[in-house]
């Protein structure tokens, strides 16, 4: 079952740049460019439902600050013919790893739907404007057509047992909105787990999502494994009542 958040509130990807307590070095995936990792999805009976395909599409900054695009690919276990392709967008800010939203939203709203549509109407109404002008009055086009507030927190830059920082969200696109607040977000304890793709040790961080949406609301509690110099390794999902919606295991790591 996907969540109908998961590409504001999954942070699914690994993490490119980790900074280790011990030492002051950034840790970097060897080579970025050929990087790919895989996620395999379960359902609540061990059904495999879908398998998930990373890599690094661009990165800009480090791992203090900077800001990842990573293109995905989704194959469902029952149609691995029919796949779906996107890009997901993520920043480093002060060391932690952070889901960027509006420029999610900025992309798949303008650049990859309707920013021709829009370049085109503004040449249409006002065709004696400068490039210049033009590009000033489709950014004050987006502006006007998206709204957001908030930030979706993720992984600090120095885990440590105890409780995190709470967030919402909060984004409007034309009539459109939506909320996501994450609450009793805290770090639990480390294990170390097994695989396909190998032994983590993990810290494992808790929290429980509320997403409302029109007239749509839902809550999820969230289990998740992270690694150093891996990021995601397992994450398992479950309704308001405590009862398991979904798991998603670390498949394959490339690099």
């Amino acid at each position: 079952m996907k969540r109908i958040f998961e590409i504001l509130v999954s942070i699914v990807c690994l993490s490119i740049c980790y900074e280790s307590n011990a030492q002051n070095d950034v840790y970097l995936v060897s080579d970025p460019q050929n990087a790919r990792w895989s996620y395999i999805e379960t359902d609540s009976n061990g059904k495999h439902i879908l398998t998930t395909y990373y890599s690094i599409d661009s990165i800009e900054g480090d791992g203090v600050n900077g800001s990842i695009r990573m293109s995905l690919e989704e194959v469902e276990a029952a149609s691995p013919k029919d796949t779906i392709k996107d890009f997901m967008f993520y920043r480093f800010k002060d060391g932690e790893f952070m889901v960027d939203v509006s420029a999610g939203i900025e992309y798949n709203i303008f650049e990859d739907k309707l920013d021709s549509i829009v370049c085109n109407t503004i040449k249409e109404k006002y065709p004696d404007l400068t490039e210049e002008q033009k590009k000033e009055v489709l950014e004050k086009t987006k502006s006007e057509f998206i709204k957001t507030s908030g930030e979706i927190r993720g992984i600090p830059r120095y885990p440590e047992v105890g409780k995190l920082p709470d967030y919402e969200f909060y984004s409007k696109v034309s009539i459109m909105s939506m909320t996501v607040r994450s609450e009793e977000r805290r770090i639990v304890g480390t294990e170390k787990i097994q695989t396909k793709a190998g032994w983590f040790d993990c810290f494992i961080m808790e929290e429980t999502i509320t997403t409302k949406s029109m007239m749509m609301k839902e809550v999820e509690k969230i289990k998740s494994w992270y690694a150093y110099g891996i990021g995601l390794v397992k994450e398992m999902t479950y309704d308001k009542n405590g009862k398991l919606i979904s798991t998603m295991i670390l498949d394959e790591v490339n690099w």
